[in-house]
């Protein structure tokens, strides 16, 4: 698995989880939970959990190399992200 796997990975976690929480708006909407507290306490969860999955995908986002030399060496791309530029010296 790859930096950009868990990226995407986190991307689809994110959407699956938004789709949820309009499932679950739209019953309430509905009226087939008559607005139980369980079910509006899973949504204000859900979107905590959806804004600390964004924060995450950030985080991984800055670590992806970016293809910054591609028309100088295109081999060079994979030695640019954030973390490997801190130890390289050139």
């Amino acid at each position: 698995m790859n930096i950009q796997t868990i990226r995407d990975n986190l991307k689809n976690t994110i959407a699956g989880k938004e789709l949820l929480v309009g499932k679950k708006r739209q019953e309430l909407e509905d009226g087939d939970c008559y607005s139980d507290p369980a079910h509006e306490a899973v949504i204000r969860f859900l979107k905590v959990n959806i804004a600390e999955l964004k924060r995450v995908l950030q985080d991984v986002e800055q670590c992806i190399p970016k293809n910054i030399y591609n028309d100088m060496d295109p081999g060079r791309d994979s030695l640019d992200g954030p973390m490997i530029k801190m130890f390289r010296e050139d």
